[in-house]
Formats: structure tokens, sequence, C-alpha cells
């Protein structure tokens, strides 16, 4: 069983958003956020440097192992982020979510509500069973997004994320399909 989606991304909308399909087309406005060292603080990505890092980004979010939305406010066409989900396991019916967000529209509880229409296409569409989603420890605005888009903390994993400067904790999170706070 091959776990690639075998869907793509549909449209999704939300009292505030529309999340439409990724597309290389967007690495301009992924540039003009994903640069910015303080959102990237938190990634595995380090903030790119150019454009070209940018499309080389979304590159890899486009490939059929990866579920990708570019999270738009309703009344802007602009791209302010993205929600993804990756490593699927069709065996086990589970996906992770990751997502990030231009600086400019942090605190606003957008980043809840693009993760809570993901959750919901990944348990509706997908049939899946189960989604997690990792941040590292110190990231309390992502902590929170999670929190309040219905997932549980189930633990610290040590050391299990690499990105440039070394090795990272990452806190685990989870809900599973049934999940009375899953919406």
């Amino acid at each position: 069983m091959s776990d690639r989606f075998d869907i793509a991304a549909e449209s999704l909308q939300t009292k505030r958003l529309r999340l439409r399909a990724l597309t290389l087309a967007d690495a301009a406005s992924v540039f003009s956020y994903s640069s910015d060292p303080e959102v990237s603080r938190f990634t595995l990505w380090a903030a790119h440097a150019s454009e070209e890092k940018a499309r080389d980004f979304l590159a890899v979010l486009l490939h059929p192992t990866v579920l990708s939305w570019a999270i738009c406010p309703e009344e802007d066409a602009g791209l302010i982020g993205m929600i993804f989900l990756h490593s699927l396991s069709r065996h086990h019916r589970r996906a992770e979510m990751a997502f990030n967000l231009g600086r400019s529209w942090w605190g606003r509880g957008l980043a809840t509500e693009a993760a809570r229409a993901a959750v919901a296409f990944g348990f509706d569409r997908l049939l899946l069973n189960r989604i997690e989603a990792t941040c590292m420890p110190a990231n309390s605005a992502s902590r929170s997004v999670l929190m309040k888009a219905g997932m549980s903390s189930e633990g610290v994993l040590r050391k299990s994320h690499h990105r440039h400067d070394g090795f990272h904790d990452m806190e685990l999170f989870g809900i599973v399909r049934g999940n009375p706070s899953e919406r």
C-alpha cells in the first residue's frame, strides 16, 4: 500500500479563511514571510535566504506524500501561511499535521482555524483514525494552536528531530477519531 495521498488538497472554507491547494506560483508569497528568522525560529527549516529556497521548499510540499494548503484570509487572495498533512500511514490511518504563518498574522486565531479545518478534512475526507503534530516544547504559540484544535500532549520525543543547528526535543500531540473535542 502506498503512503501517498490519493486525493488533492481540496479548497476548504472557514469563517475567516480560504485554504486552497499550494502551488509553486506561491514561492514569492512564501518567501515574503519564510525569510523572517522569527517565523523559522521553531521550525525544522532555516529562514529562506532566497525565493529559490522557498520554491525548493514548496517542491517538497507538493510531492504526493504531502497534502498542502495555502492559508489565505477571506478578504484577500494573498497567502499568509501554509498547513499540510504528511507522513501518511494508510495501514494505521494516521498522518501528521504541520503549519506556519507569517508573523504579521500571529495572535489572531488564524492558525487554530486552519488547523481545525485540516483536522476535520483528515477525519471526514481521508477517514484517518489519528492525526499527530509535533512542536518544540518552547513554542508556546504552536502548543496553544494544537490544543485549541483538540489535540492532547502525549509527551516529549527526546532529540528526535534534526535541523541545521542540531537535534531537538519535540513535544508530540495527537487527536483520534471520535474525540469529542476534535472540532
